[in-house]
């Protein structure tokens, strides 16, 4: 088996993560800006003005593929802020027993990490110090305080932005902007046009540049309260299990004539790890941020596939 030699890598792996976490913004902000003051020797920093984006965030469907947006987010209590280095390699590769093969490969890691909590709102830049060096990719995430389905604290995930390739001199400062788009802009449920009671189908999301975790619950019902036994099920980043459901087996049409039941579904999506600050030190600390999809409180439409009961069907046929 040939390894690759991470020895090579960089030695500066400052994971200086910054204040606030764990449903805690303990950084200075507010109507006046915040963030970082003081600027050490060789570090330079990244200010940023802040925007809301656009309340209506839009992305391409295609058949069985449902585009995502809430209409009417409520504003956001406050925004995480990372600043982040990349760097890519050339490293060379060794066999099993540690020895260089004479091939090489290139691996790409992120080396530094820097987080800030900032309450809104604010109308100020935030800054924020950091190494000098080129390449700095700054993302923000913004949420809204809630309480989860068991009454405890959380930050509701909203807005998501991202800005690539700032270069940091030492004792300057780079200005940036970031406009932040709905995080649901980047999910997509993958629905059957129909299932039939009892059969199994699958719930596939799609996951497109935005701080959601691999693992989740999608949660299905039917509308009659009588045939609904809610059936949630997690998937895990690292199974190859989406979302496989088996339908419930109705036997029955609902009343009034309808040729079928309704069979709706919600998401519940957690932080992606790499959002960990050196503060978030609960076990379950991703559990404190969360987003759920269809979320009624935003107006977000149901989602909702037609749900079939096994019976038999009479056909008649000429020749």
């Amino acid at each position: 088996m040939r390894k690759t030699g991470w020895w090579l890598l960089p030695t500066f792996f400052l994971f200086a993560l910054g204040c606030g976490g764990g449903g805690q913004t303990t950084t200075s902000g507010g109507t006046t800006g915040g963030g970082d003051t003081a600027l050490p020797a060789g570090y330079g920093l990244i200010k940023l003005n802040i925007h809301q984006g656009s309340a209506t965030a839009t992305a391409a469907s295609g058949p069985k593929l449902l585009a995502l947006d809430s209409p009417n987010l409520p504003d956001a209590t406050d925004v995480r802020i990372a600043a982040r280095l990349v760097s890519t390699q050339e490293v060379p590769v060794l066999d099993d027993n540690g020895t260089p093969t004479g091939e090489t490969t290139f691996v790409t890691a992120e080396f530094y990490r820097k987080f800030l909590d900032i309450p809104l709102p604010t109308t100020a830049p935030v800054s924020i110090a950091v190494p000098a060096a080129n390449g700095y990719t700054v993302e923000v995430l913004s949420s809204v305080d809630g309480t989860d389905s068991g009454g405890n604290p959380v930050h509701i995930m909203l807005k998501h932005g991202k800005v690539e390739g700032l270069n940091v001199a030492a004792g300057g400062t780079t200005n940036a902007t970031i406009v932040a788009n709905q995080i649901i802009a980047g999910l997509t449920f993958g629905l059957p046009d129909n299932v039939i009671g009892g059969n199994k189908y699958s719930v596939p999301v799609t996951r497109t540049n935005i701080p959601l975790r691999g693992n989740y619950y999608i949660q299905q019902f039917v509308d009659n309260s009588a045939n609904s036994v809610p059936t949630g099920i997690f998937v895990d980043a690292t199974s190859s299990i989406t979302g496989l459901f088996t339908a419930q087996s109705l036997t029955s049409l609902p009343p009034g004539g309808a040729g079928f039941w309704n069979l709706y579904f919600q998401g519940l999506f957690f932080i992606d790890e790499s959002w960990k600050s050196e503060t978030d030190i609960s076990f379950n600390w991703w559990k404190q941020w969360i987003l759920y999809y269809p979320n009624p409180n935003y107006g977000d439409a149901p989602v909702s596939i037609p749900l079939y009961p096994l019976g038999t069907v009479a056909i008649d046929v000429t020749l």
